[in-house]
């Protein structure tokens, strides 16, 4: 739907071409054409424009996520913000993008188009699980190299996470990317999170172990949670995310993560896969005995300090994890007295 008819016979004829007429096109120039096309047709999506007359891009959003809930819908609009993507997105757009101004351009919106078209949800079971927090969905998407996209928002901010075949490519947040907007996003202590398709990222910004980030991320956080709110201000938390700069990132030599059953979900580098479940196992049962004796809260992690390297286990209600890193080395150390 848009407002200019030659917009409108350009891309019809262009997708057209491009989907080899697989794609059965109809083009409006209303809302209530579109919602005429709607009640008679089988449609699979819907592309809209933001700034219609009478009846507006968004308040079409709101009724078609009413009627047409299994509809996929995205926006097309020349006047892009951070404030309609928001807007539009809360109000059930799977896709956002500013309006083309050239064929190629067109072209990447196509193909953009046809994977939302293609993209079906997973089979199996469906449900919501309380306690499940932000890190556990990432790492849920990258055990299964999945690709997706992970809008996440409070009253504050409204970041996004880019994960491509279970690698963290990119993250956004204000005006940071990179590591440190990934930290500050799950850094936050409330908020809301929507799995969205995948969709190129406009740069790539991070290059790491998914392990490695989602462990620095638990760092900062716990540093961001011993610190009252009223003396943990943004630039606190700029220091959180780099500190220590004097140390190279730790090296993972380890992983691995299986049911409570013991069933492997994930490995890497593991030389003895048994040992690590029977001590996993091990570290369950003294959590248990020890919540009977104290109830002290929810168990976190263990961490064990060894000579060269150290050891994170962490029990969760549905897989235990194993993660041995090396011990941090200092950059560029100072040269010793002759």
């Amino acid at each position: 739907m848009d407002d200019e008819r030659v917009f409108l016979e350009m891309v019809a004829e262009l997708f057209s071409l491009w989907s080899k007429k697989t794609w059965q096109i109809h083009c409006v120039m209303s809302a209530d054409q579109a919602l005429e096309v709607l009640r008679t047709q089988k449609i699979d999506l819907v592309v809209v424009d933001v700034n219609m007359p009478v009846l507006d891009g968004l308040q079409l959003l709101r009724i078609l996520n009413r009627r047409y809930p299994d509809i996929k819908k995205a926006v097309i609009t020349a006047l892009a913000s951070e404030e309609k993507r928001a807007d539009c997105l809360a109000n059930g757009a799977e896709l956002f993008i500013e309006k083309p101004r050239s064929a190629d351009g067109l072209k990447s919106v196509f193909a953009m188009l046809n994977e939302l078209i293609a993209w079906t949800p997973r089979e199996g079971f469906h449900g919501v699980l309380r306690r499940v927090g932000l890190q556990d969905v990432i790492q849920m998407e990258c055990l299964g190299r999945n690709s997706s996209v992970l809008e996440v928002h409070n009253t504050q901010v409204r970041g996004r996470i880019y994960i491509e075949d279970g690698r963290i490519v990119h993250a956004a947040v204000g005006n940071d990317t990179g590591e440190i907007a990934f930290q500050k996003l799950l850094a936050l202590s409330s908020g809301e999170f929507h799995l969205q398709p995948f969709e190129l990222p406009p740069q790539r910004t991070i290059d790491g172990q998914w392990e490695f980030l989602l462990m620095e991320a638990a760092r900062v956080r716990d540093e961001v949670a011993s610190n009252p709110p009223a003396t943990a201000p943004d630039d606190e938390l700029e220091k959180i995310i780099s500190a220590p700069p004097e140390k190279e990132p730790p090296q993972i030599l380890e992983t691995l993560i299986c049911s409570l059953q013991g069933a492997t979900l994930y490995t890497a580098n593991c030389p003895n896969f048994n040992s690590r479940v029977t001590l996993l196992r091990q570290i369950t049962l003294q959590v248990e005995e020890l919540d009977k004796a104290l109830p002290l809260g929810d168990f976190e992690r263990l961490e064990l300090q060894l000579p060269d390297h150290h050891v994170i286990a962490q029990i969760k209600p549905d897989r235990m994890v194993f993660v041995r890193v090396a011990e941090e080395k200092v950059k560029n150390p100072k040269a010793g007295r002759k």
